[in-house]
């Protein structure tokens, strides 16, 4: 039997993981500011940036999702389920808005991870960046709520 040690020691480091992977969200956000999703031809420097933004965006949904909000149904001693009822269970909680969203920025994580020649890299790029302040909102309630849970 695992005890709940664990599954707060797991809680622990998906939170710290996640707050990591938000900081260099932002960081290349920042850095992607000057960037037009218009523009018709980017400089390698700027598609180093616009890259590495859509590769951290796509980063932090994973671990929201696979780990940060499964740490918490283990540690809440529920059932692990399919990705459906995590999310379910999370909209119930209020920590996502609805199981509709997730399912499309997780679209938007496999559409990242599959756009190997770039083709769709202006719409990902345009996607990801009217998505951050709410991926970010939600991963903040995500943590205070994880959070919470381990100061009880």
């Amino acid at each position: 039997m695992i005890r709940r040690e664990t599954h707060a020691s797991y809680l622990t480091e998906s939170l710290t993981e996640l707050e990591a992977a938000l900081g260099h969200l932002s960081y290349s956000a920042a850095t992607c500011d000057a960037i037009s999703p218009s523009q018709q031809t980017l400089t390698e420097d700027d598609l180093i940036k616009v890259e590495a933004l859509t590769s951290r965006f796509a980063r932090v949904i994973d671990i929201m999702s696979k780990r940060v909000l499964r740490a918490i149904d283990q540690y809440e001693m529920l059932d692990p389920g399919t990705l459906l009822d995590v999310a379910n269970r999370a909209e119930k909680r209020g920590l996502i808005d609805s199981t509709d969203w997730l399912r499309d920025i997780k679209d938007a994580r496999n559409q990242i991870a599959h756009d190997y020649s770039g083709e769709r890299l202006s719409e990902i790029f345009t996607y990801c960046r009217a998505e951050i302040p709410k991926l970010i909102d939600t991963c903040s309630r995500i943590t205070k709520y994880g959070t919470s849970l381990l100061n009880k």
